[in-house]
């Protein structure tokens, strides 16, 4: 599985503009090997939006930036309602169910994503899990994480919640192998969430 994460820096006056514009991404759901895409708001800082794309693999992602990205990029016009852009992919990713087993039930049922970055000196599969179990809060309800190493020292953990909004875990997070940690809430916005058909 493949991740495409999204993170925009938006002016405040356009905002609803952006909004706008992500719902175009609607296309997505006819598109081969795409799984799934969500994404909102951070809690934090109201100019700062993620959103989280998953697909099969690389290659069908690759066909999707040759063939379709840019038609639905530019007929939204989107370039024009943000201040920065930073895209980064993961391959491989991995998804670990937590309520749900699978993503497109996660994803229906999501309100809240919490994006974890960990830098670490070294991880294995165990380590990935054990990570994962320290970052939950168990008040609030997990739904699943989407794990994506972005580097050789670098992974970016996505735990969607359903319901209240999670609480950061990233002041109580300990692990031997982990050298630096930060986290961020975003509120997920329902009319940006696509899923393949």
């Amino acid at each position: 599985m493949l991740t495409k994460i999204v993170k925009c820096s938006i002016p405040t006056d356009k905002k609803a503009s952006f909004s706008y514009t992500q719902q175009h991404w609607a296309a997505l759901a006819h598109v081969n090997g795409f799984i799934g895409q969500l994404g909102g708001w951070n809690v934090e800082d109201e100019t700062d939006a993620c959103i989280l794309a998953l697909w099969e693999d690389g290659t069908t992602y690759q066909e999707f930036m040759k063939h379709t990205h840019d038609s639905i990029f530019y007929k939204s016009k989107q370039d024009q309602t943000y201040t920065n852009l930073d895209v980064s992919t993961s391959d491989p990713s991995y998804f670990i169910g937590a309520r749900y087993n699978y993503y497109r039930s996660s994803a229906i049922e999501s309100r809240y994503l919490v994006r974890t970055e960990i830098e670490v000196d070294f991880y294995d599969k165990e380590d990935i899990y054990e990570m994962v179990k320290s970052l939950v809060n168990p008040s609030y309800r997990c739904l699943s994480h989407v794990v994506s190493p972005i580097e050789h020292s670098k992974l970016v953990i996505f735990s969607l919640y359903g319901s209240a909004c999670p609480q950061k875990t990233i002041n109580t997070f300990v692990h031997p192998n982990v050298l630096n940690a930060s986290q961020y809430i975003y509120q997920l916005e329902k009319n940006w969430n696509v899923l393949s058909n």
